[in-house]
């Protein structure tokens, strides 16, 4: 259930070191446990640990905060973006369409679940800085990278489109803020924006196939194309729906065809899932071949049999479970490799909760082990995850029990009626399944992130403002980072530099517009915000790297060079530096 917080407390935990016995304070004062985390860490860090270990809490706070980010890069990327996917094709979307609403909302899930964090928590200036850091890191640093690498000509239209929109959404969302109050009415004004970019989206993709169908035909006119031909994308999906265009001087696009859907964000580098090496046999064929003589040998062989399908059970359980295989480890570079260590403990705790849907997957992802145990024990712990654990029914019956029962009887008629070498024809309704379970992993990580920085914050009095323009904003950047980077150097440069304006922007809009949409509804009154010299200082240098590219790219024939990239990294280290000088006071 969702916990609102108050957004004006009596005393505020950053007081704390302003006081001597800080455990008491802690214990004491409401602000301290505001946070939706699981664990009180800053009662770890003052009550339950001597004081000559705090530094070592801290160092081990910072470590488990690197972990939190992984988790919520491993739910959002490898288990729920392809959910989505299915559910855009089971549901008969378009591919321009679900681009730009189901497979956008997959690769925003991060930062959107961060700020609905936040925000509920009543820290909207975290979710401010975060958006808007995680804006200017994309457009800059992310930007600039990929122009510094890889030298490349930018499709005028989708770009200018993109950034017109962007640096509307920031001035409307720095008018809102500047008032510091946001009501319901701009929330949905936030929504409705994007919903308008969706709209010129679609409406630009199908005026550039018509005008392309119509260029085909007078060129040859005994061609004769029928309406449900298939037009190759371009890059009017800028940021949200990447694909390479026909124009592109890009040498090789290692994505498949059902790959041209997703953004960077949810580019995999490596398989999750490797095919099983157990050969299946079978025993029928065996007992043909050599007649039993009697009673005993049949005993013998069905026992064998059944002996035979549980050690086949359990290999591919265990590869499905497994992050990599030895094959992949050994081909992974040593930052693959670094990443896969860190991601393996949240990857094999989340694939037992949630189905794994995937084209790109054998058997699309199937396993029939693990499907039962999670049809079995997932109902039960999404009731607990979602607070409603000590629910009884007609004051005798359990709500976890009752679900508990369903869903062990789904999962044995799921292991009777269904075959291990071929997933069930229903098997893409477990997407719908993934979709919630994601989510509500989440909104579970997204809370503990904010708990450990509100820790932070009040330990190194550090503001929400500058926690979520660094550390909050970096770490939901890095994946787009290195994703982005890494399809520069596969020479497919358009992909990452359009995702570094059309996913800020998604963000951005829908991150705030859905979070302050909830928090409103529940609260029924307009919600007061902060707006800082941080708060002016990000919106200031966020329209700076728009606006700069924005002019310099057309001066230069949308050519995008290392000269782009030396320019946005000054804009960066200068966005920085003055950040960090008006945290200390000093400007």
């Amino acid at each position: 259930m969702l916990k609102l917080i108050r957004f004006t407390p009596e005393v505020e935990c950053r007081s704390l070191s302003e006081v001597n016995d800080k455990c008491s304070f802690i214990q004491h004062t409401e602000d301290c446990s505001n946070a939706e985390g699981l664990i009180n860490y800053l009662s770890f860090l003052y009550c339950n640990s001597d004081a000559s270990l705090f530094t070592g809490g801290v160092v081990l706070l910072s470590v488990w905060i690197l972990f939190l980010f992984s988790g919520l890069a491993t739910a959002a990327n490898s288990l729920f973006c392809p959910a989505l996917q299915i559910m855009a094709e089971k549901m008969k979307m378009s591919d321009n369409v679900a681009g730009v609403t189901l497979l956008a909302l997959g690769n925003g899930a991060p930062d959107i679940f961060s700020s609905l964090a936040g925000i509920r928590q009543g820290r909207a200036e975290l979710a401010f800085g975060e958006l808007f850091g995680a804006g200017i890191f994309c457009t800059t640093i992310i930007a600039g990278s990929i122009s510094f690498i890889k030298p490349f000509p930018v499709m005028q239209r989708p770009f200018l489109r993109d950034c017109v929109f962007y640096l509307a959404a920031v001035y409307f969302v720095f008018w809102v803020f500047y008032h510091r109050y946001v009501h319901l009415g701009h929330a949905i004004g936030f929504i409705s924006l994007y919903v308008f970019y969706v709209l010129v989206v679609i409406a630009g993709r199908l005026l550039n196939s018509r005008m392309k169908r119509n260029s085909r035909n007078i060129q040859n006119p005994t061609e004769i194309l029928s309406d449900d031909s298939t037009e190759p994308l371009d890059d009017s999906e800028a940021g949200i729906v990447n694909t390479p265009n026909d124009d592109s001087n890009d040498i090789s696009d290692p994505l498949n065809e059902n790959s041209l859907l997703v953004n960077t964000a949810c580019i995999d580098t490596r398989e999750f899932i490797p095919q099983s090496s157990t050969n299946q046999e079978t025993p029928e064929a065996e007992l043909n071949e050599n007649p039993p003589n009697n009673d005993s040998e049949v005993h013998v062989i069905q026992t064998d049999s059944i002996w035979s399908n549980v050690k086949e059970e359990f290999v591919d359980l265990r590869t499905n479970l497994r992050p990599f295989s030895i094959d992949q480890w050994i081909e992974m570079k040593w930052y693959s490799r670094a990443i896969s260590l860190v991601e393996a403990p949240f990857y094999f705790i989340l694939r037992l909760s949630i189905p794994l849907v995937s084209k790109e997957h054998p058997r699309q992802g199937w396993c029939r082990s693990l499907s039962c145990l999670q049809l079995a024990l997932t109902p039960t712990w999404i009731v607990w995850a979602i607070g409603y654990g000590d629910v009884v029914i007609a004051k005798f019956l359990p709500l976890p029990l009752m679900i508990f029962v369903i869903g062990l009887s789904l999962g044995l008629l799921l292991a009777i009626f269904s075959s291990r070498e071929r997933e069930p024809k229903i098997y893409w309704m477990f997407s719908f399944l993934a979709f919630v379970v994601s989510v509500i992993w989440i909104d579970l990580i997204a809370n503990e992130i904010m708990a450990v920085l509100f820790t932070f914050g009040v330990v190194f009095q550090l503001s929400d403002a500058i926690l979520g323009l660094t550390i909050l904003a970096w770490g939901n950047s890095v994946g787009d980072f290195a994703a982005d980077v890494s399809m520069a150097r596969q020479n497919l440069p358009r992909m990452g530099f359009s995702a570094c304006f059309g996913a800020p922007l998604l963000n951005t809009l829908l991150g705030l517009g859905i979070s302050f949409c909830i928090v409103c509804s529940q609260l029924g009154e307009s919600i007061p915000v902060a707006f800082t010299k941080l708060s002016l200082i990000m919106s200031v240098f966020l329209g700076l790297s728009l606006v700069t590219v924005f002019i310099y790219l057309p001066i230069n024939g949308f050519q995008a060079n290392k000269w782009l990239g030396i320019v946005q990294f000054s804009v960066y280290l200068m966005f920085v530096i003055i950040a960090l000088l008006a945290e200390a006071d000093v400007l």
